[in-house]
């Protein structure tokens, strides 16, 4: 591959913001691995959709084990349980390949479609799987792609009762341990079943074995992890999948291009291109409208950087320039010189109580210091304190794993870049000051707080 190329890819990762690492594997080599900051190497990261490739991939191992029959076993069959006293005929009909095609026929409702209604109702219920189950039919089974992220929570659920463990301790036994993969977080429902359709966290490196493992028909390190039938079935154009994609799998996105990918929220994408022999890992915070840039990064810079199937000639300038992009991706930035406003001393060590408002926030008082600046308060989740960087780096925060850093836009304004470690979720929060009172602007979310001391 052209080192020059992936150079530009690296730059051009970290000059277009939102992407948080860059990870590329070609005929089995490591070409590139850039982490931007402030993101620390080795964190693992919400890849929020990509759950669902995951929990494809353990449907495929319980059918090679005969713990599943098959794809074509109806649902309501194996959740007895979370079934309805009364199921239809089109219901009945529901198999888990409907499931796996995203065609279940349910009124789910729960994708950025709807706002993610559906998905906060089911995850809100006391029992995810019933509350899917309850949803009505809109048509028959298997006749329509339409994205249910209940539909990969009734998959973790089968996995459940197939197997007795939830999907997280069935991964380690089946794919996550001959893969090697240690550091993850699967969290579980109120049933103790795995998220089936989000909220699982890889480090990239693993998200990259995952597509590595499809890139190589189900093989790692010599060991048959996946059976080569369930990976050519999961990666093979099941359903036309509309305008997000060409064509729907097994849990996989199959662009007629000849590359498949697992999506998550904010641009997290494993893509796998057999012909090329090419795998592409992004982790990413993009907003919905860029969604799709890492895939456009991949277009323009990954696979135009193959230039030959065999090695080539050493190129000591390119490979420079790719080392110094890496290295230059995850440094941390100079320190900035510090301009505080006049504000600064107006609001220092002072009390701000929150007027009624939707978002639990409580009171807030903020004490700067020489380089940082130290908010505490009280909202929802308790009391916090979080340190804030002034001189244009991010300052890190264990409990809850913030990255922040701050500065004053005007005389009045201080606006704070906050990271979530590990998660697509970022922003700006905005406190406008005036005589006694201060206006809280984060995203959708205001409230007005004012001083009592």
């Amino acid at each position: 591959m052209d080192s020059g190329v992936l150079a530009d890819l690296a730059e051009q990762a970290v000059a277009q913001d939102g992407i948080d690492s860059v990870t590329v594997v070609r005929n089995g080599y490591v070409v590139l691995d850039a982490v931007i900051y402030p993101f620390p190497e080795e964190t693992a990261h919400n890849g929020y959709s990509c759950t669902k490739s995951v929990t494809g991939t353990l449907i495929g191992i319980a059918i090679d084990q005969g713990l599943l029959a098959g794809v074509d076993v109806p649902v309501v069959e194996l959740l007895p349980d979370a079934a309805p006293d009364e199921v239809d005929e089109q219901k009945a009909a529901m198999t888990v390949e409907d499931l796996l095609t995203m065609s279940s026929g349910l009124r789910c409702q729960d994708s950025y479609l709807y706002g993610w209604r559906g998905l906060i109702e089911m995850m809100e219920s006391d029992d995810w799987a019933a509350h899917v189950l309850a949803l009505p039919m809109l048509e028959e089974p298997g006749t329509r792609f339409e994205y249910c992220n209940g539909a990969s929570e009734l998959l973790s659920a089968i996995l459940s009762e197939v197997t007795g463990i939830p999907a997280a301790e069935y991964a380690d036994e089946v794919l996550f341990g001959p893969l090697g993969i240690t550091d993850y977080v699967w969290p579980a429902n109120p049933q103790g079943i795995s998220y089936g359709s989000h909220g699982l966290m890889l480090r990239p490196a693993d998200m990259t074995k995952i597509g590595y493992l499809y890139l190589r028909d189900g093989w790692w390190d010599g060991e048959r992890v996946a059976p080569a039938s369930w990976i050519e079935a999961a990666t093979t154009a099941q359903i036309s999948a509309g305008t997000l994609s060409d064509h729907y799998g097994y849990q996989w996105w199959v662009d007629d291009a000849g590359y498949v990918m697992a999506l998550g929220h904010g641009g997290q994408y494993i893509i796998v291109v057999p012909d090329r022999d090419l795998v592409a890992v992004f982790t990413a915070g993009l907003p919905e409208a860029e969604f799709f840039r890492p895939e456009m990064l991949t277009v323009d810079y990954v696979v135009p950087a193959i230039v030959s199937d065999d090695s080539l000639p050493a190129n000591p300038e390119a490979e420079a320039r790719l080392a110094a992009a890496v290295a230059a991706a995850g440094a941390e930035p100079e320190p900035q010189t510090i301009e505080l406003s006049e504000m600064t001393a107006t609001i220092d060590g002072v009390r701000y109580e929150y007027r009624p408002n939707n978002w639990g926030w409580g009171w807030f008082e903020v004490e700067f210091r020489d380089d940082t600046a130290v908010w505490r308060g009280e909202d929802a989740e308790g009391p916090y304190e979080l340190v804030v960087g002034l001189d244009g780096r991010f300052i890190f925060n264990d409990d809850p794993p913030f990255a922040l850093r701050g500065a004053w836009q005007t005389d009045t304004t201080f606006v704070v870049e906050l990271y979530v470690i590990g998660d697509a979720d970022r922003g700006m929060i905005h406190f406008s000051f005036t005589d006694g009172s201060v206006q809280v602007v984060g995203g959708s979310m205001s409230a007005r707080a004012d001083a009592v001391n």
